[in-house]
């Protein structure tokens, strides 16, 4: 048979749990229960139901106004993308793996959309740290020796070919660190010198500033494709992004109603059991 003891310490375990549902039980009745006490003419209602109310009442206006302050933000997201097309501050999806980190990181700090220099990098290399073009660009976004030194800071020349990260470290011109950071830093520098217009810069990225003639079409077949792909499956990711944030959007705003409702819901209650048992006995 079990012992004394042994049942005591059971009825210890159990008993906080039964205590606390027994609480949550009345703070999910308790809009209820006042509801019918305002329709009664004798008795009052026990003190713990008006204090769980009230403390109902508090929860739900504290959730309205947080369900205000985070509603606005994924708005506010998606305005500002459809307002300033390049700078976008929503990150890539998967931010844990390691290439999308390195480009949310560096997208956000040279002030480019991430998604556009996701679109580059597929483009460019199809996201092989290792490539390398017959012009000589290399690495993930296809960087030339000449910018890369210009633009990196760092102590790896970019002439080496063996496609192998050299001393430099994260700063080699093979390392995706390094390489997205120049690529990126290079990139918003192009796009300040043509005022924003994403077309030339990509066309100076691919072909050269030299070779930029703005109001005439891309010089070489090649980059009048490259300009087009890169472009259109920019916007296709971007819609994406768009479409999540609006989605978002719409479902907090649609649960903001519904805790409006019930915070005036609640207050209602209140108004209607304050006048039958405390201003109209």
């Amino acid at each position: 048979m079990p012992s004394r003891t042994g049942n005591t310490l059971k009825k210890r375990k159990t008993a906080p749990f039964f205590r606390w549902l027994l609480i949550f039980i009345k703070f999910l009745l308790s809009p209820l229960v006042l509801l019918i006490d305002s329709f009664r003419n004798k008795g009052a209602v026990d003190k713990i139901w008006v204090f769980s109310f009230f403390l109902f009442t508090t929860v739900v206006m504290v959730l309205t106004g947080f369900g205000i302050l985070v509603t606005e933000e994924p708005l506010l997201k998606t305005l500002k993308m459809m307002a300033e097309v390049t700078e976008n501050n929503e990150v890539l999806a998967g931010d844990l793996q390691p290439m999308i980190r390195i480009i949310n990181k560096n997208a956000l700090q040279y002030k480019v959309d991430p998604n556009l220099v996701f679109a580059m990098i597929r483009t460019e290399s199809n996201f092989n740290p290792k490539a390398v073009s017959r012009a000589g660009a290399k690495g993930l976004m296809q960087i030339m020796p000449e910018v890369w030194r210009e633009y990196s800071g760092s102590t790896c020349t970019g002439m080496h070919s063996n496609q192998i990260v050299c001393q430099a470290g994260e700063n080699c011109i093979f390392a995706p660190e390094g390489n997205i950071r120049t690529g990126t830093k290079y990139f918003q520098s192009l796009l300040v010198k043509y005022e924003g217009r994403i077309d030339l810069a990509l066309e100076a990225y691919n072909a050269g500033i030299s070779n930029v003639r703005p109001g005439v079409a891309p010089k070489y077949r090649e980059t009048r494709n490259y300009v087009q792909n890169i472009v259109e499956f920019w916007k296709e990711i971007r819609k994406d992004t768009l479409d999540q944030q609006l989605k978002m959007s719409m479902r907090l705003h649609y649960g903001l109603k519904w805790l409006f409702g019930a915070a005036f819901a609640c207050w209602l209650i209140l108004f209607w059991w304050a006048r039958r048992k405390l201003f109209f006995k």
